[in-house]
């Protein structure tokens, strides 16, 4: 009979990488506002090709029952629902950022510019949900193709889009592309990967690996070899393997422990945090002259942020449909610790 077992390590990795999704935007809002030194950005390069990787294999793991489900259960609470939230706080943030005098170039406005930045060329911070409610439509539709055929076809698709063909329009339909093979392997590997997990890997494996994963990002991005067919794809797989031996080993730790309490709440973190960096960083323009700010500014935002946003899940659930679609039921699974069904044999 199968059995819950709290997986305390899939929060303490999810938190890890919405704290790594606060750093990018922390170093994209700073750098607009000329707060960020530049080795901010050659680091943010680097992290871009681990953080997505990681929360969307988590996602896939976490999403193997929804895939399951008959159509009108999932459309009606999982698609439709991640679809609602999504336009909400991608409308909120539009709105914010249109009123909100920075020193960037404007983004655009009115009806159409709402239309272009939510639905066709979309580029906000929330396009998480908006990917995973197609990867959970396009997971459904494919349930029933074999592994060994569905994960080489999306690698394919990764190794194609990965280099950035569309950025020039949306980095989102790029992303989307690119990373849905991340999703599926959470979906189709989750028995492998729990039974690799068993027993928790020593330290000199998952700071090994972390540490190779690490160099070979910064040498990706320090030789300009983004660009090259596969090579996203293959740090990518790199940053899922090392992510989850190190959450696993970190998840009985102190801070294994708190990034699992960021990791059990995501969503409120994840749906608020852009318009709260964005506010944020205007309190930094005084403060201009203070030496090391643009060392330390994007870590200030960060800590920050997490300040304001983690505390804001109590009076958003309050709030009704703010967090969930009026016709769905709130989504448990990010207001407490990750519990997946584990078989007994």
């Amino acid at each position: 009979m199968p059995t819950t077992t709290r997986l305390t390590w899939v929060d303490t990795a999810r938190g890890a990488a919405i704290v790594l999704v606060l750093v990018h935007h922390a170093v994209l809002f700073a750098t607009a506002e000329g707060f960020a030194h530049h080795g901010w950005t050659a680091l943010d390069e680097t992290l871009r090709l681990l953080r997505m990787p990681l929360f969307f294999f988590l996602s896939g793991l976490l999403a193997v029952r929804a895939v399951q489900r008959p159509w009108p259960e999932l459309l009606r609470r999982r698609v439709s629902g991640d679809l609602w939230v999504y336009l909400l706080w991608a409308t909120a943030a539009f709105v914010v950022f249109s009123l909100i005098p920075y020193a960037r170039d404007d983004l655009p406005t009115g009806p159409r510019g709402w239309l272009d930045q939510t639905l066709l060329l979309p580029g906000n911070g929330a396009w998480y949900l908006l990917a995973l409610a197609l990867y959970l439509t396009v997971g459904r539709l494919t349930r029933r193709v074999p592994t060994a055929v569905l994960l080489p076809v999306a690698a394919v698709v990764s190794a194609v889009f990965g280099p950035g063909p569309l950025v020039r329009y949306s980095f989102v339909w790029n992303d989307v592309l690119t990373l849905f093979v991340f999703f599926a392997a959470g979906v189709r590997l989750r028995g492998p990967a729990l039974r690799a997990l068993t027993r928790t890997p020593g330290w000199p494996l998952a700071l090994g690996a972390t540490a190779a994963v690490g160099a070979l990002a910064l040498a990706v991005t320090g030789l300009s070899l983004v660009q090259v067919p596969g090579v996203r794809l293959l740090v990518g797989a790199g940053a899922v393997v090392a992510g989850v031996l190190l959450a696993a080993r970190l998840a009985g730790t102190a801070l294994g422990r708190a990034l699992a309490g960021i990791g059990a709440r995501t969503l409120p973190v994840y749906v608020t945090h852009e318009i709260v960096l964005g506010v944020l960083v205007l309190a930094l323009d005084p403060l201009g002259d203070v030496p090391l700010l643009d060392l330390t500014a994007p870590v200030l935002l960060v800590a920050a942020a997490l300040a304001v946003c983690l505390p804001l899940r109590t009076p958003l659930s309050r709030v009704p449909w703010v967090l969930h679609a009026p016709w769905a039921a709130p989504r448990q699974r990010e207001v407490r610790p990750t519990e997946v069904a584990v078989q007994q044999v």
